[in-house]
């Protein structure tokens, strides 16, 4: 494993081509943080009933057969907790917890909002 994705390119896979691209390049050394499985069924359990809903949740489920899933655990909890403290800054709790993953697991954040993942190695498949 080399990367973690951040939601927001994860949320892109399916239509920007420049995303799917980059994420099929590279599939088989990605994984995603079990914070990105949180925010993504927050987003699908906010949704009304219906067609939409059960697509999403149907896709959700693809993924998790995808890639695999990083835990928030012990070793994620402490770099968590250093990363926060040596930022020196509030940060966003959600990206925070996906940095920590990213830091205790040795994995580079792949994202298109690389000012918020500071410390943390980022590579962006959208900039050129």
């Amino acid at each position: 494993m080399r990367y973690v994705l951040d939601t927001n390119l994860l949320c892109k896979e399916q239509t920007h081509p420049r995303v799917r691209n980059w994420i099929v390049q590279h599939q088989l050394q990605i994984a995603i943080a079990s914070m990105t499985v949180a925010e993504i069924a927050q987003g699908i359990e906010a949704l009304p009933r219906g067609r939409r809903r059960t697509q999403l949740k149907g896709l959700l489920n693809e993924m998790l057969e995808d890639y695999q899933v990083l835990p928030f655990d012990t070793p994620a909890a402490l770099a968590w907790g250093r990363y926060v403290v040596e930022a020196g800054r509030p940060l966003p709790v959600r990206d925070s917890i996906i940095a920590a993953t990213a830091l205790a697991n040795n994995l580079e954040v792949v994202t298109e909002n690389t000012g918020d993942f500071a410390g943390v190695d980022t590579v962006n498949p959208l900039k050129d």
